[in-house]
């Protein structure tokens, strides 16, 4: 009787474990789904300087990074325009970029900066340049002067 209590468990043991091993996993696998992050869109502003008879317009895209890309386009009157794109990038308040331009039929790269003065407003910062590595370049940034010679207002962007 012992033998059949033994056998009898062995085989309830073995059926019940590949009922187990044959029963099919019910949770629901979805794959995970590819959601594309939304593109950046730089911030696109437009300003105009007029001084006398000069006009200088500044289109400038600064992205989530402070990264600054623009363009700078100087009409001087009776003198030769100026046209060039603007990179750098944006710390605080002011704007530092590598102004890489064309005049008189010669490209020159010269650093500038600006300064955002309110809502609608830059300011042109000057200062003693140097030339190093074909470019002209703030000696010091430290006594770069904000002070007021070329203020760039805000315009709609064409």
């Amino acid at each position: 009787m012992k033998v059949i209590y033994i056998l009898s468990n062995v085989a309830l043991f073995v059926i019940l474990a590949s009922s187990c091993m044959n029963k099919k996993n019910d949770q629901v696998v979805v794959a995970p789904q590819e959601v594309e992050a939304p593109m950046e869109t730089p911030k696109k502003e437009c300003y105009q300087a007029v001084i006398e008879k000069d006009t200088l317009r500044l289109t400038i895209d600064i992205n989530a990074v402070n990264d600054v890309n623009g363009e700078l386009d100087a009409s001087y009157f009776e003198k030769d325009r100026s046209f060039g794109t603007l990179l750098g990038n944006m710390h605080g308040d002011t704007i530092f970029a590598d102004y890489k331009f064309e005049s008189e039929g010669k490209t020159s790269i010269r650093e500038m900066a600006f300064i955002k003065k309110d809502s609608n407003t830059y300011v042109e910062g000057h200062g003693e340049m140097i030339e190093t590595n074909d470019r002209m370049a703030f000696k010091d940034k430290s006594e770069i002067k904000f002070d007021g010679n070329i203020i760039y207002h805000k315009i709609d962007c064409e």
